[in-house]
């Protein structure tokens, strides 16, 4: 269907991953579920799906169901079974070399050390995707998967909150043909002021916004939800 978009939001199943950085992109395409009235019920391609419109478009969010590692093969069932053209796919995930509050705006590029990522493009064989990068930085000292598989602070969850929003506009923009319009907006905004908590974002959190969690049994074939 050529006029059909595929929005996708990478992360990891299941209640152990409720609010983990890793599943801001999880989270990112609850808030547009939430913002337009889709339901995000149906289980198929690996993974939920919801269908609706989103700034005059027609859309298919979905959240795999397999673990980061794999997201590529829920994308490509999608893909594959609604003929979608590769400029009509968006896909929402964490980056922690971008500062918190932060997002940018893609077309094309590599995965760099982002697992799901690199199964995208690994099942794909194609680079020339929208992606709207959610930072999640900065990036910590020690163990990056232990840092992205962890929950998010009740300090952080306004700022997470925040990045949500501008990450559900940024899609919005996207779909309306301005992204342009999106990158100017995002990708040039100076450096934030990260506050973690403040008196004016207490009370605020992030479940006002979207949950990131879809309730599946865990799957041990082969997969895994490492971070980098």
């Amino acid at each position: 269907m050529d006029d059909l978009w595929l929005i996708v939001g990478l992360g990891n199943p299941g209640r152990r991953y409720d609010k983990t950085w890793h599943n801001v992109g999880r989270m990112g395409v609850d808030l547009l579920a939430k913002r337009h009235r889709i339901a995000m019920r149906r289980r198929r391609f690996g993974g939920v799906t919801g269908e609706g419109r989103i700034a005059g478009q027609r859309v298919l969010l979905l959240q795999p169901n397999t673990y980061m590692n794999r997201s590529g093969e829920s994308l490509i069932r999608a893909v594959s079974f609604y003929k979608i053209p590769i400029e009509r796919i968006i896909v929402l995930y964490d980056d922690y070399d971008i500062p918190l509050r932060r997002i940018r705006i893609r077309k094309t590029g590599s995965a760099g050390s982002h697992n799901g990522m690199k199964s995208i493009i690994n099942h794909l064989k194609d680079q020339r995707f929208w992606r709207v990068r959610i930072g999640i930085g900065p990036r910590p000292a020690g163990d990056i998967v232990a840092f992205v598989l962890d929950k998010i602070g009740s300090g952080e969850e306004y700022d997470v909150a925040r990045s949500l929003e501008d990450a559900a506009d940024a899609t919005e923009l996207i779909l309306r043909g301005e992204d342009q319009i999106a990158q100017e907006r995002f990708n040039k905004k100076g450096t934030p002021d990260i506050e973690r908590v403040s008196e004016q974002s207490k009370g605020q959190d992030i479940s006002k916004a979207a949950s990131g969690t879809v309730r599946v049994p865990n799957d041990k074939a082969g997969q895994c939800a490492e971070g980098e």
